[in-house]
């Protein structure tokens, strides 16, 4: 078996040559290997992308549409409930209490924090990964602001069905829910109003028939009372119609 030994580098021409012969496959091997990733980090913000504007589209966008739908027939009982509180009617206190619905959601921000925690989000151009920044920054607010919600229902429903007029104490207590639920209302409203602007700088529309899904179950508990015309607080947001309230 011949065995070849390794050329000696004789002189500076030759030592060069061999030095350009590695550089030039080492650069190859590193651009190469740049361009694989870069096609790969193409793939992962495309995908990014698309899980964020499924989750505002799908999730976040329709459950803030409808809230914000529902804010003034909200509004509206309470003042109505009030009135009977301070009346001491007990009965029709009750009852009214008893029409007050509040939807349980979960407002999600998944995909933005696994854009970030993957270090996708530093791979997007910066003025998008800002827009979805924004967009999805008071997300947390809104889950915050509904579990607020239903536990200041829950202490409106605390007053008993019996026992005569309502009593001094029992008034202060259910007027003390009613002004909380009153500002959660407004609240939910301006986080839910902000959230739909935002979405329109992302360039994500809602998705028609998440958004149905909503307005139907909202609809029989404040029926023929939901805002019918948002565009005055989500500017060139579609307005509900027949289609999306059917």
């Amino acid at each position: 078996m011949d065995v070849h030994k390794p050329k000696l580098i004789r002189n500076w021409r030759e030592f060069l040559k061999e030095y350009a012969i590695i550089v030039i496959g080492v650069l190859t091997a590193l651009l190469a290997e740049q361009a694989v990733q870069s096609i790969e980090w193409q793939h992962k913000v495309r995908a990014a992308i698309a899980d964020m504007e499924q989750e505002l589209s799908a999730g976040d966008g329709p459950e803030s549409y409808a809230r914000l739908a529902m804010h003034d027939c909200l509004a509206t009982r309470l003042t109505t409930i009030r009135s009977a509180i301070e009346k001491g009617d007990r009965k029709a206190s009750t009852g009214l209490i008893e029409t007050v619905w509040l939807p349980n959601k979960t407002y999600d921000s998944f995909a933005h924090d696994s854009a970030i925690a993957s270090d996708v989000g530093s791979h997007m151009p910066v003025d998008r990964m800002f827009n979805f920044r924004i967009a999805y920054s008071l997300i947390p607010e809104l889950n915050r602001l509904q579990d607020k919600e239903l536990s200041d229902l829950a202490l409106l429903r605390a007053l008993p069905a019996t026992g005569g007029p309502i009593q001094q104490a029992e008034k202060l207590s259910e007027i003390n829910a009613i002004e909380a639920l009153r500002l959660d209302n407004d609240r939910m409203a301006r986080a839910a109003s902000f959230t739909l602007r935002q979405m329109q700088n992302v360039g994500v529309d809602l998705d028609r028939g998440s958004l149905r899904r909503n307005i139907r179950e909202t609809s029989p508990h404040y029926r023929g009372c939901l805002t019918q015309d948002l565009r005055p607080l989500i500017s060139t947001q579609p307005a509900l119609n027949s289609n999306a309230s059917s």
